[in-house]
């Protein structure tokens, strides 16, 4: 069934075939039709690459660029793997896949460019098309000409994907968390698209897990390459069943469908997907049932290259993050009792930070980096998460610079004493009973001139009980951010 969902490339509805989005189906697509290149050898290989055709297809119709950059290295593999066919008529075949394919493009009007100003994309889950996530963008957005927004917001994506890796390659920064750092603390400050993930599975693994579990991913995929690579010229030619289906055959398909699963996955974020991995599966279940009934002698020499490989793989991806990050001007990495430490310079001023989205929005990350390289000297945010910790997890040699924003001003019980300033930026409900700001040090509240929730009068009596410093927000209501950082030096 084709679900016209709103995804479309030059003008071109792109069917995604009951899957989240078109790249899913582009890669469900040739994971599937590399299987078939089974019956290369076999008598029905032409009636196959019929039915291969019309999977081209639909493979066209989604428009998925990385579909089909996936589907030409899966091609490459099986074709290199069975030595270019060892008949006449099989070299054919390999041949005619690629004659048909093309002209899919062309029937459909494939484009590899989306550069033109008249063109759009409809964004899914993220601006690299990349499916249903939590807080979802979806929209047409314009391109700019001579820009492939989809390729630009890619290469932005991953440049930060490997700065995350770079500051934590071992821990990663925490399970699903990988597009909610990069907006606050690795993208552009002009840019505002959003992502859930990175748009890349080994990034994303990576990112959010560490190198270590990236390791162990790339040591089984390499491992299952080397087998199907070596598998398929081993000069066992037995054929398997009435279809003619020869050893060398099924082992070149089944790992090009793993090659085309492996590429696709450089530019979506598939793994995922449990559903994607049927097919995938299929292959390496093939694989290691050929490797069982007929062992390779160079089994224990793949093995030690596999992790040979995975091991130069990780080395690449930790000196590329290190090395796009040379020149930044600040330092991000993830803290203790799940923060993150956010230091520019020598960071000789320390802050503690709880923000509010409804004051901040929702990348308060991101403003808190304009403060950094606004701020009059160097100085660390150590930023917590919201609804997570409280002066009892902050060492009291810490907590004497901290800032509250919004309902996170309720915190404010806990910092009795031993701070020496303090921050309420637009607060929200009301002030805690018995707690004055006389007992601290240097205490600002900033208060918005449009009082959305009427809070700001019961704050205005406790700011002036305390002795504390009332700035104004003038013509802003609880999102301060038309104002941020300025305002934070506003009648110093």
């Amino acid at each position: 069934m084709i679900i016209e969902g709103e995804f479309y490339s030059g003008g071109h509805l792109r069917w995604n075939l009951g899957w989240p989005t078109p790249n899913y189906a582009g890669a469900f697509l040739v994971s599937l039709l590399a299987l078939l290149w089974i019956f290369s050898g076999s008598r029905w290989r032409w009636t196959a690459l019929a039915l291969e055709a019309g999977g081209l297809f639909l493979l066209a119709k989604t428009y998925s660029r990385g579909a089909l950059v996936a589907w030409g290295a899966a091609w490459l593999f099986g074709f290199a793997a069975v030595r270019g066919g060892r008949k006449v008529g099989e070299r054919w075949v390999w041949a005619a896949r690629v004659g048909v394919l093309a002209v899919m493009m062309l029937v459909v009007g494939f484009g590899w460019s989306r550069a033109d100003g008249d063109q759009s994309e409809t964004m899914h889950g993220t601006s690299a098309s990349d499916g249903p996530t939590p807080g979802k963008v979806d929209e047409k957005e314009k391109g700019v000409a001579r820009e492939d927004g989809s390729v630009v917001n890619r290469l932005a994506l991953w440049r930060g994907g490997l700065q995350m890796i770079a500051a934590a390659p071992w821990t990663g920064w925490g399970a699903g968390e990988s597009g909610r750092v990069y907006m606050n603390w690795f993208q552009d400050l002009d840019r505002d698209e959003g992502y859930a993930t990175m748009v890349n599975s080994y990034l994303h693994v990576a990112a959010e897990h560490g190198l270590l579990h990236l390791a162990a991913v790339l040591w089984v995929a390499a491992w299952f390459m080397l087998a199907a690579w070596s598998g398929a010229d081993d000069g066992n030619n037995v054929e398997y069943g009435a279809l003619g289906i020869t050893r060398p055959a099924l082992i070149a398909a089944a790992g090009a469908s793993l090659v085309g699963w492996l590429v696709a996955n450089v530019f979506t974020t598939l793994w995922i997907e449990p559903k994607l991995w049927i097919i995938p599966g299929l292959a390496a279940g093939a694989l290691l049932w050929l490797a069982v009934k007929r062992p390779d002698r160079r089994l224990g020499r793949m093995t030690c290259l596999s992790g040979v490989i995975a091991g130069l793989a990780l080395a690449t991806l930790f000196g590329a993050g290190r090395w796009l990050g040379r020149n930044e001007t600040l330092e991000i990495r993830p803290g203790a009792n799940d923060t993150v430490w956010a230091k520019r310079g020598i960071g000789s001023d320390v802050w503690h930070v709880w923000a509010d989205p409804a004051v901040l929005g929702p990348t308060p990350g991101k403003e808190l980096r304009r403060w950094l390289v606004q701020a009059p000297s160097d100085c660390l945010l150590v930023v917590h998460r919201a609804g997570t910790g409280g002066a009892r997890e902050v060492p009291p040699s810490l907590a004497e610079r901290v800032v509250l924003m919004g309902r996170q001003a309720e915190r404010l019980v806990d910092f009795k004493q031993g701070t020496r300033r303090l921050r309420l930026v637009h607060p929200r409900g009301m002030p805690p009973f018995g707690v004055s700001g006389q007992a601290m040090g240097e205490v600002v509240v900033f208060l918005p001139e449009i009082d959305e929730a009427g809070d700001a009068p019961a704050w205005r009596r406790w700011a002036k009980e305390s002795g504390a410093r009332i700035v104004k927000s003038p013509r802003s209501g609880l999102d301060v951010r038309a104002l941020w950082p300025d305002i934070l030096y506003a009648n110093r």
